[in-house]
């Protein structure tokens, strides 16, 4: 397996850990943001970012067909998961 693809499944599996776990942070009386949810999601991004050079890095400056939709599916996942985390509650 090639390193873009590895960078990308921790990506995938970073990103899917913030569905079996959470730490809500009080940031106001009765309001709470799930901070570890937040960090996680940083972390799938940054992988991901790894994961995109790596891929392009591999095939002369352009990333596959297959990775390109895979790493814009997880990049929509991270966006939606980053405001459900950061939204009070």
């Amino acid at each position: 397996m090639s390193s873009d693809a590895v960078q990308l499944l921790i990506a995938f599996l970073l990103a899917g850990l913030t569905l079996l776990v959470g730490f809500p942070m009080e940031v106001a009386p009765g309001r709470a943001v799930d901070a570890l949810d937040a960090f996680l999601l940083v972390m799938s991004l940054v992988n991901l970012r790894l994961a995109w050079n790596a891929a392009n890095g591999l095939n002369g400056g352009k990333a596959p067909a297959w990775f390109v939709g895979a790493g814009l599916l997880l990049a929509a996942w991270i966006a939606y998961g980053m405001i459900q985390a950061l939204t009070l509650r």
